[in-house]
Formats: C-alpha cells, sequence, structure tokens
C-alpha cells in the first residue's frame, strides 16, 4: 500500500511540474489525420482506426502584454 502511495504522489508531483512549466506559455497543437477510415460495424459500436495521426506541439513564452490580457481574463472569468 505504501509503494501505491509513493506512486500517486509522484504522479501529482509530475502532473504540478507539468503544469508549472507550462503556465505563461502559449501552447498551440496541431492534429493531422491522413487516410483515416472510420467504421462502425453492424453498429456494434466498435471503432476501426486506419491511417496517420501526427500530433505536433508548439509552445513558447507568452509576452508581456499577452500575460497582462490573460490575468485580466482570468480576473474576469473568477468574478463572475
Amino acid at each position: 500500500m505504501a509503494s501505491s502511495r509513493h506512486a500517486a504522489g509522484n504522479e501529482k508531483s509530475m502532473v504540478s511540474e507539468l503544469l508549472g512549466a507550462l503556465s505563461d506559455k502559449h501552447t498551440q497543437i496541431d492534429i493531422n489525420l491522413q487516410g483515416m477510415n472510420v467504421r462502425f460495424p453492424n453498429t456494434g459500436m466498435s471503432v476501426e482506426f486506419d491511417g496517420l495521426l501526427t500530433i505536433t506541439s508548439h509552445v513558447r513564452d507568452l509576452s508581456d502584454d499577452e500575460k497582462k490580457a490573460s490575468a485580466s481574463k482570468n480576473v474576469a472569468l473568477m468574478a463572475q
């Protein structure tokens, strides 16, 4: 049981570190689907994906103006 708690603590720490690293960042994720076929055989809700899926992520620091705009937006959302 202790190792399970330790693993859960490590996962929380990794997520926390990831969120901290991505704060004040602009992230763009591009998803490209090529030759994608989706089949619902006999409507038994089984799904088959056949093709190429490419995911690209671009991360950059926010400019000072973008940081101010983001902070203003967050304050407005919290005030609702």
